[in-house]
């Protein structure tokens, strides 16, 4: 395996993660704007609920970064061709549907919280818990993704 077809595989690792994370990001936020606009008085609970979900689904691009610089620096004359494809493809598909996940919760929170906003405290709240389950789908991703690197 030589420098290119590395740097293609950790291009693969950040780009699928961060691609997942930049679209869910930014569907969340855009969901965020317009339930602020419904319900005014409520926009800082709202701001709030965003930039948590933005933070905590940030991390799955964080996992990508993190394998794609352990790729670069693999020996292309040791390497094992299969565990970098499996590590890159592991990373970005579990960052990627986590962020899948990871918007729909928090799209949901906004929702809920926009119903019922005297339960804001109790949504958030559950809504941070169900994020860090969710978020450990990553991780696993991560966890394979460096045992597959060695």
């Amino acid at each position: 395996m030589d420098n290119t077809t590395l740097f293609l595989w950790a291009g693969l690792a950040i780009g699928l993660a961060g691609l997942g994370v930049g679209i869910w990001e930014w569907i969340i936020a855009q969901r965020s704007l317009k339930i602020m606009g419904m319900n005014p008085e409520l926009s800082w609970s709202f701001l709030v609920l965003t930039i948590l979900g933005i933070a905590l689904t940030e991390s799955a691009a964080i996992y990508g970064l993190i394998i794609a610089l352990q790729i670069m620096g693999l020996d292309p004359a040791t390497v094992s061709p299969g565990g970098v494809i499996a590590a890159g493809l592991a990373v970005g598909a579990a960052g990627f549907w986590s962020g899948v996940g990871e918007w729909l919760l928090v799209s949901g929170a906004m929702e809920a919280i926009l119903r019922n906003s005297e339960m804001k405290g109790k949504i958030m709240t559950y809504m941070i818990l169900f994020l860090a389950l969710v978020e450990s789908s990553a991780i696993y991703g991560l966890v394979v993704a460096l045992s597959l690197l060695g």
